[in-house]
C-alpha cells in the first residue's frame, strides 16, 4: 500500500475535485492505497464536506485536529499512514506523475523530493516567491550543511525509516516538512530530488512579513536542538 497525505485548511472550494481528481488518476494503480486528508482549524465546511466525500470514497481516512497547523498535520498523517510508502501534497500542488516516479524511486533511497531549484524543474511562480525559496536553502546549508536545493513542497517517503525521525521533531508549523528533510540528512537517510512543474494558482494565505519571523524563531530552535543535543544514527533509524 502506498498512503497519500495532504494537510487541509479551509479547503472546501477544491476538496471535492481535490479527492475525485486523486481517485480517478489513480484507477489503474495497481498498487492499493489510502488517502488520508488531515483537516486542521478550518473554519469553513472542509471537515463536514470532507466525511461526506469519505461516504464515496471507501480509501478516504479523514484526521481533524481543531488547532490550525500545517506540520502538526502533516505529522499526524504521517504517523497514522498504513502504507510501507507515503506520499506527502498539498490541497493546491499535487502530481500523480510524480507518486508514479517516487513509487519506483523509493525502493533505492528513503526521500524523494520534488525540488522547484532542479536544474530541469520549471518554476513559473512570481520572482519573489522564487527567490525567498533561493534564500531559504542558502540559509539550511549555512545553518545546517544541507546538501539538496529545496525542502517544501511535494516529497515521499519509505514509512520504516521516516517514522523514527518524524517522531524526533519538534516544531510544527511552517518549516516541519524542512526539519524532517534535515533530521533525515543528519541521520542518513539515502534522498534524491526530481523536478517538477509549479505554478502559483492562487496568492499565498499568509503574509511573506507575518512568516518570516516565525520561520526563523523555529529555525533557531532547530538549529540549536540538532547542533548542541545530536542524537546518533543508530537510535534515528
Amino acid at each position: 500500500m502506498i498512503s497519500i497525505v495532504i494537510p487541509v485548511h479551509n479547503e472546501e472550494l477544491v476538496l471535492e475535485s481535490l479527492v475525485s481528481g486523486i481517485h480517478a488518476s489513480l484507477s489503474d494503480f495497481k498498487e492499493d492505497f489510502e488517502l488520508i486528508l488531515c483537516e486542521n482549524g478550518s473554519v469553513d465546511n472542509t471537515l463536514k464536506l470532507a466525511h461526506i466525500l469519505a461516504e464515496s470514497y471507501p480509501r478516504l481516512v479523514i484526521l481533524d485536529s481543531p488547532e490550525a497547523s500545517y506540520g502538526a498535520a502533516i505529522r499526524a498523517g504521517i504517523l497514522r499512514s498504513r502504507g510501507e510508502r507515503i506520499v506527502v501534497f498539498n490541497a493546491d500542488l499535487w502530481d500523480i506523475d510524480f507518486l508514479h516516479k517516487a513509487n519506483n524511486l523509493l525502493g533505492q533511497y528513503d526521500i524523494v523530493i520534488a525540488s522547484k531549484r532542479h536544474r530541469e524543474s520549471q518554476d513559473q511562480r512570481p520572482f519573489n516567491r522564487r527567490l525567498i525559496t533561493w534564500g531559504f536553502n542558502v540559509v539550511l546549508q549555512i545553518l545546517f550543511g544541507f546538501k539538496g536545493t529545496d525542502t517544501h513542497g511535494m516529497k515521499a517517503f519509505n514509512r520504516a525509516r521516516i517514522t523514527p525521525i518524524v517522531r524526533r521533531c519538534i516544531t510544527d508549523k511552517e518549516i516541519f516538512d524542512t526539519e524532517v528533510i534535515l533530521r533525515g540528512q543528519q541521520a542518513g537517510l539515502t534522498t534524491t530530488e526530481v523536478p517538477t512543474f509549479v505554478e502559483e494558482t492562487r496568492p499565498s494565505r499568509y503574509s511573506t512579513f507575518s512568516r518570516i519571523p516565525r520561520t526563523f524563531r523555529d529555525l533557531w530552535i532547530l538549529y540549536k536542538d540538532m547542533h548542541f543535543a545530536p542524537v546518533s544514527k543508530s537510535s534515528e533509524v
